[in-house]
């Protein structure tokens, strides 16, 4: 819980520090998170855990830039994809199905979340599964998934 404190600390003074040198050494210390396939998982990590919305954004734009940059394995992809979903099920006690957890992280969290930390999500699964189209079918689950969240 410290580290995490301690992450959240560095990524405020990322994002809203006005002492350029402090904003580099921040910048310097949190690019693995972006760059680092190793560090997808304490991506997701960060995600159910930080309270901060300068840490979520740090998360959500890091595992964006993965997903661009990297020719991640279908099964990572997925997993992404899966992680960004869990928690609209619990949440609004739906059935579980195969579930979205960006869909669900959205639905649960979404109304307490920064606009930008929303847009950064969305973005986030929007780019996990456009490039999963043509890859996998449960990729294009998402337009039913999306449909029968919106409806419930």
């Amino acid at each position: 819980m410290e580290c995490l404190a301690q992450l959240e600390a560095l990524c405020e003074r990322l994002y809203n520090s006005l002492d350029s040198a402090e904003r580099a050494h921040a910048e310097s210390t949190l690019k693995c998170f972006s760059v680092n396939t190793d560090y997808i998982s304490q991506c997701q990590y960060i995600l159910d855990n930080a309270s901060t919305p300068y840490a979520l954004l740090l998360a959500s734009s890091s595992l964006l830039k993965q997903v661009t940059e990297h020719r991640l394995p279908l099964q990572l992809r997925l997993d992404i994809r899966n992680f960004l979903v869990l928690a609209v099920l619990y949440t609004y006690k739906c059935s579980k199905t195969k579930g979205n957890y960006i869909i669900n992280y959205l639905a649960t969290r979404g109304p307490d979340l920064e606009p930008f930390v929303v847009g950064s999500l969305i973005q986030l699964f929007c780019r996990v599964t456009k490039f999963g189209w043509l890859d996998d079918d449960r990729f294009r689950e998402a337009v039913n998934e999306l449909i029968n969240f919106l409806s419930q």
